[in-house]
């Protein structure tokens, strides 16, 4: 005899249920994908400054080792001795794929970015 209180089994979700789980990870996925994509243009902003701070206390300790003054152009070879005396690994590379320009010793920065126009530099007093 069936009673009124029997109990129904379930064994999975109904479509109205799956459909609301994908509505909601889909509004979370579009929110979330903008954040991310302006946080690894950020990421490689940071390294690039990392970089440049890098180079340019490289620079100073070149300086001091050599007995330069200021004023002096740093030329591509001083580049060389300075990398392999004073940075472990070389010369860092831009993560944008930017080249690094040398300046006058003493200036502040002595060494920039291509893409300094995006936020890849140095503040004057670095």
């Amino acid at each position: 005899m069936l009673s009124i209180f029997s109990k129904r089994s379930r064994a999975g979700f109904t479509l109205v249920e799956i459909l609301i789980a994908v509505a909601i990870i889909g509004i979370i996925i579009a929110i979330v994908i903008p954040n991310l994509r302006g946080s690894s243009e950020k990421s490689r902003k940071i390294i690039c400054i990392a970089n440049l701070k890098q180079i340019d206390t490289a620079i100073d300790q070149w300086v001091l080792a050599e007995n330069i003054s200021p004023g002096v152009g740093i030329t591509e070879s001083d580049v060389e001795t300075m990398c392999e005396n004073n940075i472990k690994g070389g010369l860092p590379q831009c993560p944008n794929g930017g080249t690094y320009s040398f300046h006058v010793v003493g200036v502040s920065p002595q060494v920039t970015c291509s893409f300094a126009e995006k936020g890849h530099a140095l503040a004057e007093s670095e």
